[in-house]
């Protein structure tokens, strides 16, 4: 028997949701692509109060692009990413394209995020000197796709995470 999904996942088109309904019992929410029309947009946001939604999107530029587009307009939501290497064709990177168990895990470590947290300051975020290797750690640490500076301390805020958890991170890697 399936998995049930109680939330509503939010994907780019008919061939991820049909994966996703292959593995799971799950209702979905298509962006059709990058082409977010308002209407979507505020069908999300009514399944954001009344149900609950995740996104999960591609692993690709136009993915990032919506992800970033719904975290604007979302409050509290939750999250599934996927890395680029769990595609298994090579053509295109997508959900459709990924491997079962890779889907399966990222949906099982889904992240919630709330817009209004406010755990980190810039001031203190700054602090860690970051560069393109300590983002990856903490990336792959919160198994969340690669981002530019301000994009990981905005999704650290809406994850709630604070500055005694970044150095934590940053130095038990380092330990390795």
């Amino acid at each position: 028997m399936k998995s049930f999904i109680k939330e509503i996942v939010v994907v780019e088109g008919k061939t991820d949701t049909a994966k996703l309904k292959s593995l799971f019992n799950v209702d979905t929410i298509e962006t059709n692509g990058s082409r977010l029309s308002t209407k979507t947009l505020s069908l999300i946001q009514q399944a954001s109060l009344n149900r609950g939604v995740i996104l999960f999107l591609d692993p690709d530029g136009p993915g990032e692009m919506i992800r970033r587009k719904l975290e604007h307009n979302l409050i509290n939501f939750k999250q599934a990413f996927l890395k680029k290497k769990d595609i298994i064709d090579n053509k295109k990177i997508g959900i459709a394209e990924a491997n079962n168990k890779s889907i399966i895990n990222a949906l099982a470590k889904v992240i919630t995020f709330n817009k209004n947290n406010e755990s980190i300051s810039w001031q203190e975020f700054m602090q860690h000197d970051w560069n393109k290797a300590k983002r990856k750690i903490v990336t792959d640490y919160f198994q969340i796709t690669e981002s530019n500076n301000k994009q990981l301390f905005k999704r650290l805020n809406m994850m709630n995470v604070n500055n005694a958890t970044i150095k934590k991170i940053i130095f038990s890697y380092k330990d390795h």
